[in-house]
């Protein structure tokens, strides 16, 4: 059976009812399970209590991004202005990995919002460097 490698991916976040698409260079989903070893007089036993995710973003510095002449559509003030403000409500992300031609998974989360950091050298595309906290128990894959 021939293998088929994962290639490109495509990130959306959803910020107070707004869309963010084509905001991102990579990003990067870890899911890992918590568990616990419990030591009983039969042996050992194995609990998982619960999965922590992260989900690291490399974003696109757009500090001045508007639509319509005075409205934000900065993904990075989105994301500054809710962590200031609501910074234990989560927002939708989706992160949709390509495998064969017709076919990729969509993993879609619930994450909470942080500072994006800002700055850069004078002579590049600024991006910034987040990682995101993932709801315990949000992260859901679907193949389309």
């Amino acid at each position: 059976m021939a293998l088929i490698y994962a290639h490109g991916h495509d990130l959306t976040l959803t910020i107070n009812s707004v869309v963010y698409d084509d905001v991102a260079a990579s990003a990067t989903l870890t899911v890992e399970n918590d568990q616990q070893v419990i030591e009983v007089l039969s042996g050992r036993a194995y609990k998982t209590v619960s999965k922590s995710g992260t989900l690291d973003v490399e974003l696109y510095q757009d500090w001045v991004s508007t639509s319509s002449g005075t409205t934000s559509n900065s993904v990075c003030k989105a994301l500054w202005n809710l962590a200031n403000t609501a910074p234990d409500t989560a927002i939708t992300a989706i992160l949709k990995v390509k495998g064969a031609a017709s076919t990729a998974t969509v993993y879609t989360m619930s994450i909470f919002p942080v500072f994006p950091p800002l700055g850069g050298a004078a002579n590049d595309v600024l991006t910034t460097s987040v990682s995101f906290v993932v709801e315990d128990g949000t992260v859901t894959a679907t193949t389309v």
